[in-house]
């Protein structure tokens, strides 16, 4: 038997900070260090946000998005040489498409839909897989692995994140 998200045995660590902070770049690094499974919350809704609008479904529709949210594909790898991970939809590498304004607000919009957060509550949850997980985000912490032995919060100036915002 694997273990799974309710195996408290399989180790967490949640990294969680404003934006710019440097989550994911930090988060990637030590998920490939340790040899860890990688979990970007934040690129989960946008994954979905992408998804839903490829699929040109109404991002008012909870229930259209939230069956979106439950049948698209979501995977992350941690780059080789640093950086954040890459994101895949469906098999498809959409790190980049992800990562527009556009994602950002299709992000915002469905995370504020209770039935969307439920599905990839799960979801995020499905991700706690042996031999451990790095889960970069908000609410990490706090309410999907609350039961997280290390919990790390990242700080960083106002100018230094927005020079890694808009860089």
């Amino acid at each position: 038997m694997s273990a799974s998200s309710s195996d408290p045995s399989v180790p967490v660590l949640t990294i969680d900070g404003p934006s710019g902070s440097g989550k994911g770049t930090i988060s990637a690094a030590v998920a490939a260090a340790l040899g860890w499974h990688l979990l970007d919350s934040g690129a989960i809704y946008r994954a979905v946000g992408y998804a839903a609008g490829m699929a040109g479904l109404d991002l008012s529709d909870p229930e259209a998005v939230t069956r979106c949210a439950q049948n698209t594909r979501i995977a992350f790898r941690a780059p080789r040489e640093g950086g954040p991970a890459r994101v895949f939809i469906n098999g498809f590498d959409a790190t980049d498409e992800i990562r527009t304004e556009t994602c950002g607000a299709a992000a915002s919009a469905i995370a504020a839909m209770p039935a969307v957060r439920t599905a990839l509550f799960e979801r995020q949850r499905a991700f706690r897989k042996a031999p451990g997980l790095v889960a970069d985000g908000r609410d990490m912490g706090t309410v999907v692995f609350s039961d997280a032995p290390c919990k790390v919060f990242l700080t960083a100036s106002a100018e230094e994140r927005a020079k890694r915002r808009y860089k």
